[in-house]
């Protein structure tokens, strides 16, 4: 207690001196804390957004054909050889003029085809989506995302109601459900989309070929991610003669491998900065003691 009671008198007759010892403790202190928590919610942000774009996903994209473009009677056969690939969709994109009575706006156009609502994890408000018949028979339909119903037709509650995208008339037969939680939509919010078949947009254009250079494709059920990405890889090898610079295969997995690489070197980067706080701290505190037993 004597000695409590001495450490107290000797605190309050050098009050400059205890402040600035305490301050060092507590920035060393609050920097590691912050530090640790800004990893822990990068890595946590990481992991959502991986989870977001889903865990079977695999994203294949052409960039040399080398004179033998893949079409999507390829995509068909490539999925009742492969056993580890599950579904898999082509898709292409433009940006077009929509309209809807006096409302026009830009709209990014997808030329999707059904199997790409699975694949995607899309979820619909209302309506339906895309069928294989419309594939077929070139359908002018669309489905909207809850932005370009809003602002082309002024309310999501729009289907049955007619867009006009590059001077052609498109009924609208679903909206799909705004999501607000994940990355993806958070960088396409305020982006007016309209999803219609594949084959109808490269009618639609000039812009869009019939060759088909993104598709993507999920694991098919009791497979794995990585099963499904060397299948695909082993086939577009095969095709392309073995140029690996011809196309690019990336999974979720990989996606998710890369991003824990760089949070892992941020948390090294962040601890050792947090590391060298507390070393200064701990250096004031020594040289305080040294000082007052000097003293004494």
């Amino acid at each position: 207690m004597q000695s409590f009671v001495m450490a107290l008198r000797s605190i309050g007759a050098n009050k400059m001196r205890s402040a600035l010892t305490m301050l060092g403790i507590i920035i060393g202190v609050m920097a590691l804390v912050v530090l640790v928590s800004l990893v822990s919610g990068a890595t946590n942000s990481v992991t959502t957004a991986v989870s977001d774009l889903g865990t079977s996903l695999v994203t294949v994209t052409v960039s040399d054909d080398k004179g033998n473009p893949i079409h999507l009677d390829d995509l068909n056969t490539w999925m009742s050889q492969e056993p580890d690939i599950g579904r898999i969709s082509a898709r292409t994109s433009t940006s077009l003029v929509g309209k809807h009575g006096a409302n026009y706006d830009t709209v990014t156009v997808y030329g999707v085809t059904p199997s790409y609502y699975d694949i995607q994890g899309l979820q619909l408000s209302m309506g339906r989506w895309l069928k294989t018949a419309d594939q077929d028979n070139r359908t002018y339909v669309c489905v909207l995302n809850s932005d370009a119903a809003t602002e082309l037709i002024g309310y999501t509650d729009c289907v049955g109601q007619t867009v006009v995208l590059n001077g052609v008339s498109f009924e609208v037969v679903g909206v799909l459900e705004e999501d607000t939680s994940s990355m993806m939509s958070m960088l396409t919010s305020g982006t007016l989309m309209a999803y219609i078949p594949y084959s109808t947009l490269i009618r639609l254009t000039d812009s869009v070929s019939s060759d088909v250079t993104t598709f993507y494709l999920s694991a098919a059920e009791g497979s794995t991610v990585d099963a499904a990405a060397n299948a695909m890889t082993r086939i577009l090898m095969e095709r392309f003669d073995a140029d690996e610079d011809a196309f690019e295969v990336d999974s979720s997995n990989m996606l998710e491998e890369a991003m824990n690489s760089i949070t892992s070197t941020l948390s090294i980067l962040l601890g050792g900065i947090a590391g060298i706080s507390l070393v200064v701290g701990g250096i004031g505190i020594m040289n305080i003691m040294m000082v007052t037993v000097t003293e004494r």
